[in-house]
């Protein structure tokens, strides 16, 4: 009797086990399996952070391969910004805040800081400045070689630094965050041993974009981005022409040509994209045309040249090296010269130190912008030896 009754029973419940186990393993399936089949159907890895994604790294980097491995399987992987977005959503409901990364460097500091009033920053500024590869004195120092060696071979050296957000904005910071002390500390030590340095062919940025910010009361760098904006484009553009020559003022003026939404680079990176309202402008240049471009050796380099029937043109060929900050000015720079080749500051490590000094020797006038962060925490592949080996021995 006892047999008879047990067997029903346990054929009742396995089906109702496996109904119940099956949101489980279709959960795992998923897991596992999910990004293979989203490969196999076309998806790929998209750039959802603000640098560039990682190359497989070399067989010949030894022990270094596997953590470097891992990061790039990592960066690579489908649906992966997908699901950033849902581990943002779940971290800030459940606990009220956003997420933290592993940088690989500084493992507890976010890839990005939730500031007052919608204004997010850029955790590199901690990072960099919290562990620091030089010295901010050496990293003058190398920046002072760098232009000794272009000035001496009798060409012009201009450089400048791009301000970064947290040093613009400060206010819009939160109270407290992981970093703040180590921060604070390295900018204030940078500002002031730039200004005792006084390196030769210096271009003060971060005046120019505070008095801007004054007159206007308009925010210089968007809110939801690690850049400046549009309007401060043009005056890092202006600002350059007046070094150079004064009189390329003349037939120039920017104007504002309407508003529209963008979503920052900041956002992504949290996994929770923000939408702005940002103003527009354009740099108009009277009789100003285009006449060549030379987009081949693209992202690295590329050429352009200019001719002018109205404002006056730069002549002296015009090598302008620089990061993410020129790359977005470009449009409010270029018009301003007769022949202009911009270079990535990540050129030596892309394309070799060869490559760059092939393209000093080329010019009359080097300009040498970087961001302030790298400055902070000695992170410049223009500055390395190899770099400022490879240029001197070119322009001898």
């Amino acid at each position: 009797m006892t047999a008879v009754e047990t067997e029903p029973a346990t054929s009742g419940t396995r089906p109702r086990r496996l109904r119940g186990r099956l949101p489980t393993l279709l959960a795992a399936g998923l897991f596992f399996f999910g990004p293979a089949l989203a490969f196999a159907l076309g998806d790929r890895a998209v750039e959802i952070e603000n640098r560039r994604l990682p190359e497989f790294p070399s067989l010949s980097e030894g022990w270094d391969l596997i953590p470097k491995a891992e990061s790039w399987a990592v960066a690579h992987l489908p649906l992966r910004q997908y699901a950033i977005r849902g581990n943002a959503a779940l971290s800030e409901g459940v606990f009220g805040q956003l997420p933290s990364y592993n940088t690989g460097r500084k493992p507890t500091y976010p890839r990005a800081i939730e500031g007052r009033n919608g204004w997010l920053y850029f955790g590199d500024d901690v990072i960099e400045a919290c562990g620091p590869r030089w010295s901010i004195a050496e990293t003058l120092e190398r920046t002072r070689r760098l232009a000794e060696i272009v000035r001496r071979s009798g060409r012009r050296f201009v450089l400048t630094v791009a301000p970064d957000k947290t040093t613009a904005y400060p206010d819009e910071l939160p109270e407290r965050f992981l970093g703040q002390g180590c921060l604070q500390r390295r900018k204030k030590e940078f500002w002031a041993a730039l200004e005792a340095a006084r390196p030769p062919g210096y271009m003060d940025l971060r005046g120019p974009l505070q008095r801007l910010r004054v007159e206007t009361g308009a925010p210089t760098y968007w809110r939801t981005d690690s850049h400046w904006n549009e309007r401060s484009c043009g005056l890092y553009g202006t600002t350059l022409a007046q070094t150079l020559d004064p009189r390329l003022a003349r037939g120039t003026s920017l104007v504002k040509v309407g508003q529209e939404p963008r979503v920052g680079d900041l956002g992504p990176m949290l996994g929770t994209p923000r939408e702005e309202i940002i103003d527009r402008w354009s740099l108009v240049r009277q009789g100003v045309r285009r006449t060549k471009q030379d987009d081949t050796q693209l992202p690295t380099s590329f050429s352009t040249a200019n001719a002018s029937s109205g404002a006056p043109l730069y002549e002296p060929r015009t090598l302008l090296v620089g990061d993410s900050f020129t790359r977005n000015s470009l449009p409010w720079i270029t018009p301003y010269f007769a022949d202009l080749t911009y270079l990535r500051s990540d050129a030596p490590a892309k394309a070799g130190p060869g490559y760059v000094a092939e393209k000093v020797a080329g010019s009359e006038t080097v300009v040498f912008e970087m961001v302030e962060r790298y400055f902070v925490g000695g992170h410049g592949e223009m500055l390395d030896d190899a770099t400022l080996a490879a240029i001197e021995k070119a322009l001898r």
